[in-house]
Formats: C-alpha cells, structure tokens, sequence
C-alpha cells in the first residue's frame, strides 16, 4: 500500500486522476468486448451438435460442453459487476487523491484548475462515446452495461461532480486541526 502511494507522490497525482479517468472509459468497452465475446461462443457452441459414440459420461457435445465449457460461459455476468466495481474502485481513488492533495494549497489550485480541464476532456470522452454507440454492433455489446452507459453518457457530469467532490476533501484535509503537534502550539 504504502508503495502504491509513493507510486502516485513519484508521478503526480493529476497524472493518476488523468489515467483514472481514461481507465474508466476504457475498462467498461473491454468488459463489453469481452461479454459479447463470450456470449457468442455460447451461441455457437449451443447451435452446434454432435453424437459422442462409446462413452459412458456423455453421449453429445452438448453434455460435454455443458460440463466443461458452458460453466465457465456463466461468469459473464460476473463481467457487468466487475464494471461496477472498477468504476466505484477509480472513484474513490479519485476522492483520495483529491483528500491527499489538501496537505497544500498549491496543489488545491492545481486541482480546481484541473477540474475544468478534466469536465472538458470528459465532454470529448462522451461525445466519443455516444459516436461509439451509433455502430448497432458496439451498441449490442454495451446493452448489458447500464451503469456503465448511464456514466458514459453523462460522463461530463460524472467527472465534474466526482472532481468537485475531490476538491472539498482537499479543502477539509487542509482545514482540519494537526492532532500531533506540540502542546505549544495549541495554546491561543
């Protein structure tokens, strides 16, 4: 843990919020090949059929797939929750970042500086998004995903509010009362 943030002091914490950002817009088109991948190799192993002579365990492809590749075909739906689950894990770890960014007051500047640049680039990232969704193939793909298409598609807001919640962790992480200072120092 303790290496993963001195990862993030090394290249900057905008830097992290930046790939964070992209990894969400990635991650949700992977999970959606991905699903789609694996939902068509169970339509075609489901179409296929075959007998299966002198055998005492299976008597079709069927019965063979079924207990051998047909289980592994039921975890796509794992995928749609590992979307969530990603989305939730970068957002909080944007919220962290926007805390640990209060220790100065530079650093807040950067980040309400960021916020804008960030809200604009999640305009372009949406509007990406939305050119995406015209093609009925990348559409169908995405169908299952709703989280995720309900983000992408108010992408703008998602990051502008995500970011603007960021920046008041900042203000409260510089704002908050040093409970390790000397007794001198407390002393008004």
């Amino acid at each position: 843990m303790m290496e993963a943030l001195d990862n993030i002091n090394k290249y900057g914490s905008l830097t992290v919020v930046i790939i964070s950002i992209l990894a969400i817009f990635v991650s949700g088109i992977f999970f959606g090949v991905t699903y789609f991948i694996m939902d068509s190799t169970q339509t075609a192993f489901e179409n296929a059929n075959c007998t299966i002579n002198d055998n005492t365990l299976v008597s079709s492809c069927q019965d063979l797939w079924s207990l051998s590749v047909y289980p592994f075909l039921a975890l796509k739906d794992i995928l749609v929750w590992a979307s969530f689950f990603f989305i939730f894990a970068l957002t909080l770890g944007l919220l962290i970042i926007g805390y640990r960014s209060g220790k100065s007051p530079v650093l807040m500047g950067l980040l309400i500086i960021f916020v804008i640049v960030l809200t604009y680039g999640a305009i372009e990232i949406s509007n990406i998004y939305r050119t995406m969704l015209e093609v009925s193939a990348f559409n169908s793909m995405m169908v299952e995903f709703t989280v995720y298409n309900k983000i992408m598609l108010n992408f703008p807001w998602f990051v502008f509010f995500v970011s603007l919640m960021a920046v008041m962790l900042s203000i409260v992480n510089y704002q908050r009362t040093k409970t390790n200072t000397p007794a001198e120092d407390l002393d008004y």
